[in-house]
């Protein structure tokens, strides 16, 4: 023990929390706290700023914990830890990624993440454009709000950005859960249930809900810009700019992209 993990501790802090706040390693934060000295200037500067941040976002997530368990505890589609982390990643975005690149845009926009998730088709239409990274970081915490709620994008109209960024959410709110399981404590776990005329999506299910994402969506072409290369990326811009694509807008349905395309050779 040491007066590092000492207040850790008085704070209720985990580590894994505050080591995802100072973007270190679990290991590396366990350095940190054991011997400072045995970690970079930079990082033992970035872990003794974290506590008082840290508790805060603590906090954050003790007080929805028990929203979300009651949101999607008996939800064929979705968990709570699943639905939590899609939260978290989506608020970690809106509060560290976005905003930081906002405030200081020195690195290429299709680096940051949740950008890096893009094609690259997307990406040389939007450019730099603060304004529409503002405007993803706005729509990130909207969703992880209603997810908070029991609501997905799906199950209400709105603009096409929202499903796609619960689409780029997934990848790494599967690794939150798997890496960072400190973070779910407060959140009870959920085995898969199948039988009996009862079906129930498992925590560890990340292509079944994707497979109920894809049969829930309101626009089927809510993950093209999401498949590097895909085939159908460029009808789908040519008819959806992304600077539409916090418009509202009528669903376009199943086999859309297939349709779009198809219109588009014909005429």
């Amino acid at each position: 023990m040491s007066e590092r993990s000492d207040r850790r501790i008085e704070l209720d802090l985990t580590q894994a929390g505050t080591a995802r706040k100072a973007d270190a390693s679990l290991a590396t934060w366990r350095r940190w706290e054991e011997d400072p000295d045995s970690v970079s200037a930079k990082t033992r500067i970035a872990c003794e700023d974290v506590p008082e941040g840290a508790s805060d976002f603590e906090r954050a997530l003790s007080k929805s914990a028990v929203a979300f368990t009651g949101s999607w505890q008996v939800s064929p589609r979705l968990t709570p830890r699943q639905a939590y982390a899609i939260a978290v990643e989506l608020d970690g975005w809106a509060d560290r990624d976005i905003t930081e690149w906002i405030r200081d845009p020195s690195e290429s926009l299709h680096d940051v993440a949740p950008f890096h998730h893009f094609d690259l088709r997307v990406m040389m239409l939007v450019g730099e454009n603060r304004a529409w990274a503002e405007a993803v970081k706005q729509r990130c915490r909207v969703i992880s709000n209603e997810t908070e709620a029991g609501t997905l994008p799906f199950d209400r109209p709105g603009p096409l950005i929202d499903e796609v960024m619960i689409g780029a959410a997934l990848d790494g709110a599967q690794a939150l859960l798997e890496d960072m399981p400190e973070l779910f404590e407060r959140i009870p776990q959920r085995e898969a249930v199948d039988g009996d005329g009862e079906y129930l999506i498992g925590d560890e299910d990340w292509d079944g809900l994707s497979d109920g994402f894809d049969d829930d969506c309101e626009c089927d072409e809510w993950e093209v810009p999401l498949r590097q290369g895909h085939p159908l990326l460029p009808a789908v811009l040519a008819q959806r700019h992304p600077f539409t694509w916090f418009d509202a807008r009528e669903p376009s349905g199943p086999g859309y992209p297939q349709r779009l395309a198809g219109s588009l050779v014909a005429g």
